[in-house]
């Protein structure tokens, strides 16, 4: 089959399970096409199907599931054949996660069966930008929505940990695992360079390198960000103590943050990280949602290389 619709049943707490039935009806004038249901257990069960179907043909994919899902399935086209397999297959998103961040910006629907009808009806794909990941040892991860590091990535961790927190709260469970890890985590030691910029070093909390403008269920972390401008928004938030980290969330989710004396923003197409000198810790890195890897890495954009259908 030309078309392939991956499925995350248990995205958004069984939300995309529930719609699933909605969501078929919604893409019958689309059929045929196959359907891949992922499974718990399996490691990035849709990357894995994503790279299979653009090795077998695959011309388009759409995705039901959240941000993870959909970033597992951005990796996998890319894995089957690099930048080449992403200006080939045509991604589709049927957002149903607990965050659906991406879609926020995208112009897609939140709602799966209205992404469903939209893309029924006949919608042509864009050309978007996505972020790229270069670790030491030459690995290379996509992501198409944020990566980050620092309290980010324990709030990553804190919804893995708690499953449950995410099926019953929603979206409000990411402000409550920020909070949470808000006042556990203290800054610590990074550097950081944008570009041609002066590199700048010191305690941080956090650094969001962001595609998209929206993450952690709607958090207005990048206000500037676009994902067809050919830039990556750089956010860096620094020796902010854990009182004033959980007291200024609010202004996160506003987009009111960039006035914060602790908080810097620039834009850059490549970005350079590690941790300061003495820190032996891993400093991992989280990219929509899910555990990475950790620093040093190079952040840098695949400019409008990926067609999209929005």
């Amino acid at each position: 089959m030309s078309t392939l619709l991956i499925v995350n049943p248990a995205a958004g707490g069984g939300r995309a399970a529930r719609a699933l039935d909605r969501v078929l009806e919604a893409l019958a004038p689309l059929r045929p096409f196959d359907v891949f249901v992922t499974q718990p257990g399996l490691e990035r069960p849709a990357e894995s199907a994503a790279c299979g179907a653009v090795l077998a043909g695959a011309t388009h994919i759409l995705v039901l599931g959240g941000d993870g899902t959909s970033s597992q399935v951005l990796n996998g086209i890319y894995t089957a054949g690099g930048t080449e397999s992403l200006a080939r297959v045509s991604l589709g998103l049927l957002p149903a996660g607990t965050g659906r961040d991406y879609a926020r910006l995208a112009g897609i629907a939140r709602d799966p069966v209205a992404a469903a009808r939209a893309l029924a009806r006949g919608v042509a794909a864009r050309r978007v930008d996505v972020g790229a990941i270069e670790f030491p040892g030459g690995r290379t991860q996509l992501f198409l929505n944020v990566a980050s590091f620092g309290v980010s990535a324990r709030i990553a961790h804190a919804l893995e940990e708690y499953p449950q927190l995410k099926r019953r709260a929603g979206a409000v469970a990411f402000g409550l695992a920020t909070v949470r890890a808000g006042l556990r985590y203290a800054p610590v030691e990074t550097e950081l360079r944008v570009d041609t910029q002066a590199v700048q070093r010191g305690p941080t909390a956090a650094v969001v390198i962001a595609n998209g403008g929206w993450f952690g269920g709607g958090m207005h972390v990048a206000p500037g960000a676009r994902i067809d401008d050919g830039l990556l928004e750089v956010v860096r938030f620094g020796d902010l103590a854990r009182r004033d980290f959980v007291i200024s969330l609010p202004r996160l989710y506003r987009g009111t943050h960039y006035t914060h004396p602790h908080v810097r923003h620039s834009q850059g197409a490549e970005i350079l990280a590690a941790p300061g000198v003495g820190v032996t810790t891993p400093i991992e890195i989280e990219t929509d949602g899910e555990i990475a890897g950790a620093l040093p890495a190079r952040f840098s954009l695949l400019p409008a290389a990926l067609s999209l259908l929005a």
